[in-house]
């Protein structure tokens, strides 16, 4: 194999003559790992400004080149790992780096999003984004630094979990050993054994890109990781950067100085779950009731009075959210290491499994970041197994809250190994071969996240509606079922008025998350009165790069996305139309929610949902793709 060094032409770029009038234009690198071909390709400013970048520039992409039908796991497959046209530029929790590919999991569309300082150093680099395709004949990683891109050998290093791995990357690259000075992407054990629910693992630190196991698709091409790091300034381009770290400062102090950002500063995400627990919506053992007795030992409260011992946060973010946990001795001691623990994932490997040690919980967070998986998919899964050993569906010696067996399935799902390897198919295909596909409490092959859509019932509409199944954060409804923004609505209400409010909020929601994915920013700068909206993004768009844009403009933008993805299934063939789990159906067994189910708001909600976006059973309309200029796409219909 030869690595030759291919010298980007940033520099040369910039000096071109049209950059005396600067637009957004956005940077792409391709390299094709079958055959060491390395490219760069400019995406001109009539794209970005129908597709931005991140989740929506590379769901385009993704619609046009991957070909229908194609494994996941082959070679035609390819990762679009793409910052935003505003990522790195402004204290706003801007550094957040999207991942789109086909999913080995759902086997269709996935759009992944991480945190960390990966697009903050991309952009460093010189490059807004990078596509890899093909497969290599043996492991390598893709080195970016300072104007200079090479595929390099990476078979020392493949094997490593995920934090040493990281070290011997930048060791490799000649970089110093020390994550926040660089930007890494890695896989670990579970991405290198095709793991179906295997994530890409960004820096600084412990950052996924976890949901739709796109981690497999970086083993199956051979990829162990991605470095970058440069000295380009990406404000470089702007018409006013004066004016925009101005506008970007005034927005950056209101976050800063919210309620709901003080909040997440002081607990982290995990502040939700005796809120969520307390109004009956934390999903317990595998959905099977919405209230867990002993959520309060795996609390945000209480992990943070008992095991909190730093505060930090990603690249250019005013929050600062992550908590970083240690766990010293006993049995499920993490010896020298910190545990980055959030909400989503100390639900999925606890209250779900019905497990509330504390330590436990916290040990299995840290494994499953090490040996690279998805805390939710994995949890999920996980708690799929469980139902089907107590329905005499597997024969395996464990219940529910077993520390010590759930433990050791961690290690086997990573490699495969015994009743590992059934697990590593994710919690669809696991119900589906022990026949009993009613244990999958998901859409689209994807499992649902922390919340009971029967006690939050936006989440009844949200999870079945997600572009890339199961998913909370394409519609986050707590923002409002909870914190009331942008208006309050009560969670358990079915009227018709609360059943179409719901509706439209769900939308606007997907809208906006899709703008979040492809600016980039963080979701959680939406979750307060005083956050970043729509109009906000208009005016930094406009300050930067010298559109007229209005707030309505940015949603349009957020709408086409979204259509763009459904057109995937459509293409595709598969999960097109939305369907309610069949235990969604149940009512919930306990707590203060127990009687509810999601039947009503979803079935008479989906029909609504479907007339205002302009689809038929799940597919947009001829009329809807020409209304968002998507007519290069009306032959899929």
């Amino acid at each position: 194999m030869h690595f030759e060094i291919f010298k980007l032409s940033v520099r040369k770029y910039l000096n071109r003559k049209f950059m005396l009038n600067p637009m957004v234009v956005f940077r792409v690198l391709r390299v094709d790992l079958s055959t060491e071909k390395i490219s760069e390709e400019v995406y001109k400013e009539d794209v970005v400004k129908k597709f931005l970048g991140g989740r929506g520039l590379g769901a385009y992409l993704a619609l046009k080149e991957l070909p229908r039908g194609i494994d996941p796991l082959s070679p035609s497959n390819k990762l679009y790992i793409f910052a935003g046209p505003l990522s790195g530029t402004a204290n706003l929790a801007t550094s957040r780096i999207n991942v789109v590919g086909k999913s080995p999991l759902t086997g269709s569309y996935t759009h992944s999003n991480a945190g960390g300082n990966f697009a903050y150093w991309l952009r460093r680099s010189g490059y807004d984004g990078i596509i890899v395709e093909g497969a290599a004949e043996d492991p390598v990683y893709i080195l970016v630094k300072d104007g200079e891109v090479s595929i390099r050998p990476a078979k020392h290093i493949w094997g490593k979990w995920t934090g040493s791995a990281t070290k011997a990357l930048l060791e490799d690259a000649g970089l110093e050993p020390d994550e926040k000075k660089a930007g890494v992407m890695t896989i670990g054990p579970a991405g290198e054994n095709l793991v179906r629910i295997a994530g890409l693992r960004f820096s600084d630190y412990e950052r996924f890109a976890g949901r739709g196991g796109l981690g497999a698709v970086a083993g199956a091409k051979k990829l162990k990781g991605i470095v970058v790091w440069g000295t380009h300034d990406p404000m470089k381009d702007f018409v006013d950067k004066q004016k925009f770290l101005k506008i970007a400062t005034e927005y950056s102090v209101k976050l800063m100085n919210n309620a709901t950002s003080k909040a997440l500063h002081q607990y982290g995400t995990n502040l939700l779950a005796n809120i969520i627990n307390s109004i009956g919506g934390y999903p317990t053992r595998n959905f099977e009731t919405g209230y867990f007795e002993t959520a309060e030992k795996i609390s945000g409260e209480y992990i943070k009075q008992n095991y909190v011992k730093e505060v930090h946060g990603c690249m250019l973010c005013p929050i600062q959210c992550t908590q970083m946990a240690v766990v010293t001795s006993g049995p499920y001691k993490v010896p020298g290491e910190k545990i980055k623990y959030e909400y989503e994932s100390t639900w999925a490997l606890g209250g779900n499994l019905g497990l509330s040690q504390t330590e436990a919980v916290l040990k299995m967070e840290k494994l499953a970041n090490e040996l690279g998986m998805d805390t939710i998919s994995l949890g999920n899964t996980l708690g799929t197994f469980l139902e089907l050993v107590k329905r005499g569906k597997i024969k395996y010696d464990i219940d529910w809250g077993d520390a010590g067996a759930l433990i050791d399935l961690v290690y086997k799902t990573a490699y495969r190994d015994g009743i590992g390897n059934d697990l590593a198919e994710g919690d669809w295909r696991l119900a589906n071969k022990y026949g009993a596909p009613d244990a999958f409490v998901g859409s689209r092959g994807q499992g649902f996240p922390a919340y009971d859509p029967r006690a939050l019932k936006g989440f009844a509409i949200s999870y079945v509606t997600a572009n890339r199944g199961g998913d909370h954060l394409e519609a986050y409804s707590p923002t409002w079922e909870v914190l009331g923004v942008p208006e309050k609505v009560d969670p358990l209400c079915e009227t018709p008025e609360c059943i179409s409010k719901q509706v439209r909020l769900v939308i606007y929601a997907q809208h906006l998350m899709a703008l979040s994915d492809s600016v980039t920013y963080c979701k959680f700068d939406t979750l307060d009165k005083d956050g970043i909206f729509e109009q906000h993004l208009a005016d930094l768009f406009n300050a930067a790069y010298g559109w007229n844009v209005t707030g309505e403009d940015m949603l349009t933008i957020g709408e086409r996305i979204f259509n763009v993805e459904r057109l995937f299934h459509v293409k595709e063939g598969k999960w097109v139309k939305d369907e309610l789990p069949p235990k969604m159906r149940e009512p919930i067994k306990t707590g203060p929610a127990a009687g509810h189910t999601a039947s009503k708001m979803f079935d008479e909600g989906i029909k609504e949902f479907y007339k205002l976006r302009g689809w038929v059973d799940g597919k947009p309309t001829y009329e809807t793709l020409k209304r968002l200029g998507l007519e290069e796409f009306q032959y899929l219909l």
